[in-house]
C-alpha cells in the first residue's frame, strides 16, 4: 500500500493542504497549514513541508494544485496573483528540491477530477461549481478534464451573467461572481439593510431564523445561482452539477438553489438541471492533484 500513496497538495490563497493519497481516493496524514508569505517564501514552505512527509513515507508522485491557470506540461505557474506567482516554473523547482515527478494542476481541475473519480460524479460527466468567495471549479466530461486555452476552463465565476453589471477583480464588469457567491451574500445584505455583515454564513443564519431581509437576500443570490448553473447545463449537459465550497456545501443555500432551479420550470427542448452535494468537501483539491500526478 505504501509504494502506491501519491502526495497531494492544495495551495490556496490562505492555507496549505497537505496530504498522503491512496489509489482509492483514501486520505491519510492531513495537515492544513496557513500560507507564510509570498513569492519564494511560498515554494520554500511547500518544499519544507514537503520534505517532512516524504522522509517518513514510501512516495514516487507530487501532485500540486494552485490557484490560477498553469501549463502542466510545462510546469509552470502562469499566474497566481494571490501568491505573488506569474510564470513560475513550480514543477521544476519542486522536482529539483524534492527529488520526486511532480504534476501541476488548477484547483478547481483537481477538484472536479478527485469528484468524478471519488465523490458525488463518480463514473459519470462531471461539472463542479464551487462556491465561496467566489466561484470556481472545473468539468471532466469523457473522462477527461476540460482544461481549455491556458487552463482557464472551469473559471465559471467570470460568466458575463449581467450585461454592463457590478465591477469584477478581473477587470469585468457583470461577472457571475459578483452576483451569487459569498461576497455577493455580504454585499445584498449590506445594500439592502446596512448589516454589518463578514461572511456569507451570517446571512444564511439570519434567513434560517426568520429574518424577512435576510430571506429576501438570500432568495436574491439563489436566483443569480441557479441562473448561472441554468447556463452550464445548456452549455455541457451534464447529468448533474455538483455543488461544491464553503457556501455551496450548505444545505441552507442548496434548498433555495434547488427551488429556483425549480421555479426556472423544464421544457422539451434542454435538460433540467440539477445539483448534488459535493462529498470531498476541502480534501477535493488534494485527493485530486494526487490521482492526476499517478495517473
Amino acid at each position: 500500500m505504501a509504494a502506491t500513496l501519491a502526495l497531494g497538495i492544495d495551495v490556496g490563497g490562505t492555507r496549505i493542504a497537505f496530504g498522503l493519497v491512496g489509489p482509492d481516493g483514501s486520505t491519510r496524514a492531513v495537515e492544513v497549514h496557513a500560507l507564510i508569505g509570498r513569492g519564494d517564501a511560498v515554494v520554500d514552505q511547500l518544499v519544507a513541508v514537503a520534505r517532512t512527509r516524504l522522509a517518513l513515507h514510501d512516495v514516487t508522485h507530487v501532485g500540486v494544485a494552485v490557484p490560477g491557470p498553469v501549463d502542466a506540461t510545462a510546469g509552470l505557474v502562469l499566474s497566481a496573483l494571490t501568491l505573488g506567482w506569474r510564470e513560475l516554473p513550480l514543477a521544476d523547482r519542486l522536482r529539483t528540491a524534492l527529488g520526486r515527478d511532480v504534476l501541476l494542476s488548477n484547483d478547481g481541475h483537481a477538484a472536479a477530477w478527485a469528484e468524478h473519480r471519488f465523490g458525488a460524479g463518480r463514473g459519470r460527466d462531471t461539472v463542479l461549481v464551487s462556491v465561496g468567495t467566489g466561484i470556481g471549479g472545473g468539468a471532466v466530461l469523457a473522462g477527461r478534464v476540460v482544461e481549455g486555452h491556458r487552463a482557464l476552463g472551469g473559471g465559471w465565476g467570470h460568466l458575463p451573467l449581467v450585461a454592463g453589471g457590478r465591477a469584477c477583480t478581473c477587470g469585468a464588469a457583470g461577472c457571475w461572481e459578483q452576483y451569487a457567491s459569498g461576497t455577493a451574500l455580504i454585499t445584498e445584505a449590506r445594500r439592502s439593510w446596512n448589516a454589518r455583515t463578514t461572511c456569507g454564513e451570517q446571512v444564511l443564519a439570519a434567513a434560517e431564523n426568520g429574518d424577512r431581509r435576510a430571506a429576501e437576500v438570500v432568495t436574491t443570490v439563489s436566483g443569480h445561482l441557479a441562473h448561472g448553473l441554468t447556463i452550464l447545463g445548456a452549455c455541457l449537459g451534464p447529468h448533474e452539477i455538483v455543488l461544491g465550497g464553503e457556501l455551496g456545501c450548505d444545505p441552507r443555500l442548496a434548498r433555495h438553489v434547488r427551488h429556483a432551479l425549480a421555479d426556472r420550470g423544464t421544457h422539451p427542448t434542454r435538460t433540467a438541471v440539477t445539483t448534488t452535494p459535493a462529498e470531498l468537501g476541502t480534501r477535493a483539491g488534494l485527493v485530486g492533484a494526487a490521482d492526476l500526478a499517478r495517473a
